[in-house]
């Protein structure tokens, strides 16, 4: 059967469309079709759409890898994860893959589990896969050289959710001190004067009171705004009401029953992250103690369960979808030549619930 009109133009099922197809079918030179299709340079409006109207019909699609070729990219970013089963960093995930797909880009993965040999592995993995620019969420503050730009074959790197000045590396991170300022503010207000503190970090083996050496900036600058807020309003740090763990389990456990133990215990925990509010909350059930009641609590991250329970749990919301969208336009600015690295810190708010006692009706 002949075909008629622009049915004529139209490819057989052997032969994909090409850009010079569109070009002919939409009646526009192959330079014009270019620019609408590669999404640059400037092109009327009623042209852009009988140019994409055209290679919808043809079902064009375009070569990305001979695209990618061109430009010398390959149109991936490497994002490292420290601890994947965590929401927040579950959250960042999800949205650095979308924002990166708004950009033209794929998103490679790769989850840690706070183990520094793991990261160095990651990094070379990805560096071998030639991404076009990594985001790190950095599990160590030390033994860093893996890192420094000049082992990274000129790519770009942003930080997530952390810093390392030693490095001078662009990074994307919440307010943490002031989130914990905020929080002690917070307590004090409500009448607490004994305010105590439950901490993860990685790199510590069940639980102790002292302070380890090593800690990420954001647990480093959430620990440094409770004694801060604490030595602002006059009140002492009993060593008992500080604990730090390893882990989201027995430790932790052990950690604020150790807290809950000490003479002359707190009235209030500020918990470092989504896990030790959990672990708060199991013991202060085990032991009969009602949360806003007989203990309070504020935690950080917002986790979805949070504001479900009863009593719903007040938190500092960590900005982290912000973060990694901004994390993601750094590092394409970066890429593109289009922006200097640079750093960002966005404030975190108090989300206020009911895991608070009011001491001062007591």
């Amino acid at each position: 059967m002949k075909q008629s009109g622009n049915d004529a133009l139209l490819p057989t099922l052997e032969a994909p469309a090409t850009i010079n197809d569109v070009a002919q079918l939409a009646a526009v030179s192959r330079a014009t079709a270019s620019r609408v299709l590669g999404d640059y340079g400037t092109v009327k409006a009623e042209t852009r759409t009988i140019v994409l109207a055209a290679a919808a019909r043809l079902g064009y699609v375009p070569n990305v890898i001979a695209r990618s070729m061109r430009a010398g990219k390959t149109l991936t970013l490497g994002l490292v994860i420290a601890e994947i089963g965590l929401s927040v960093f579950d959250t960042a995930m999800r949205v650095v893959i979308d924002s990166a797909r708004a950009y033209g880009y794929q998103v490679l993965v790769s989850n840690t589990n706070e183990e520094l040999q793991a990261e160095r592995t990651a990094i070379r993995v990805m560096l071998e896969k030639q991404v076009d620019g990594l985001i790190v969420v950095s599990s160590s503050v030390t033994d860093l050289d893996f890192l420094n730009p000049r082992n990274l074959q000129g790519r770009p790197i942003v930080l997530l959710d952390r810093t390392l000045a030693p490095l001078g590396l662009s990074s994307v991170t919440g307010a943490n001190r002031q989130g914990a300022v905020d929080a002690v503010a917070h307590f004090i207000a409500n009448g607490h004067t004994k305010i105590g503190l439950v901490v993860f970090t990685a790199n510590v083996e069940g639980e102790t009171a002292h302070q380890p050496l090593g800690l990420i900036s954001s647990i480093h600058d959430r620990i440094e705004g409770y004694y801060s807020a604490m030595a602002a309003a006059g009140l002492p740090v009993n060593p008992d009401w500080v604990r730090f763990t390893g882990d989201a389990d027995v430790s932790a456990y052990s950690a604020v029953g150790s807290i809950l133990d000490a003479e002359d215990a707190p009235t209030a925990l500020l918990a470092s992250n989504g896990n030790m509010s959990l672990a708060v909350l199991k013991v202060a059930k085990a032991r009969g103690l009602l949360i806003g009641r007989a203990l309070s609590l504020v935690g950080f991250d917002d986790a979805p369960w949070a504001s479900i329970i009863t009593p719903s749990i007040t938190v500092v919301n960590v900005p982290i979808e912000e973060m990694a969208r901004v994390a993601v336009e750094n590092l394409i600015g970066q890429i593109s030549a289009a922006t200097d690295a640079g750093s960002a810190e966005l404030p975190m708010n108090l989300v206020l619930r009911e895991s608070v006692a009011d001491l001062r009706t007591a």
